[in-house]
């Protein structure tokens, strides 16, 4: 089955995509002063994984743990966890759009904020934003709706040497651009904000809002 972007699109234009770092902060903010629903793709994914088939969604039903041997995803090669991470966005995010479409029957503005396949979804999106952080020291892992490396850390089978090697290796994986603008977002002309340590939330906050035109129409 193929459904045309512009069906799509119209039935997404009560969807508001936030992407970047700070992404869920703002989110918080906007919802909290004007009521908006917020959808997690964080939160979605293991919920949709009940729904993968082997034959459809092989990257979402893939067994890591029993391919390379290791008890924690995060212990696996740096490139591996790339592609897995791309190949798994681009299978669940069809069952997002599922969600929002759904959702938009029931919410006038819905902001989702999350990881994403962006090449798929910015063709249908009605409304995006990309937040881009400069010069700040921002810890991927110290926030309570990442995957945290505690589990790591309380590990009894390891030794130090050991864990420090696989948190080393996590954060090798998730980051290090600070300040750098995704290709992706400049290839495909979706707004940037930039923000940093002088700029205040609630500075970050007002430039989403007013780019997303919501101080006139709340």
């Amino acid at each position: 089955m193929y459904i045309a972007d512009n069906i799509i699109r119209d039935r997404l234009k009560k969807v508001y995509f936030i992407w970047g770092r700070g992404k869920t902060t703002v989110s918080d903010r906007l919802r909290d002063k004007f009521g908006f629903y917020v959808y997690r793709t964080d939160d979605s994914r293991d919920y949709h994984r009940k729904d993968a088939s082997p034959i459809y969604q092989p990257y979402m039903c893939y067994d890591f743990e029993k391919e390379y041997g290791v008890k924690d995803f995060w212990a696996l090669p740096q490139k591996v966890i790339g592609e897995r991470e791309k190949h798994f966005l681009a299978e669940v995010t069809p069952m997002f759009v599922a969600d929002m479409i759904v959702l938009s029957e029931k919410h006038d503005v819905i902001i989702c904020e999350g990881d994403i396949d962006y090449e798929a979804i910015i063709p249908v999106a009605a409304h995006a934003v990309h937040l881009c952080n400069r010069g700040t020291n921002f810890d991927f892992f110290n926030r309570p709706d990442h995957a945290n490396l505690d589990s790591i850390k309380k590990r009894s089978d390891l030794s130090e040497s050991e864990k420090e090697s696989i948190i080393k290796n996590a954060y090798g994986s998730v980051g290090g651009n600070e300040g750098i603008i995704p290709e992706w977002v400049i290839r495909h002309g979706v707004k940037n904000i930039m923000w940093d340590d002088k700029t205040g939330v609630e500075q970050t906050v007002s430039e989403v809002e007013k780019y997303f035109g919501f101080s006139e129409a709340v």
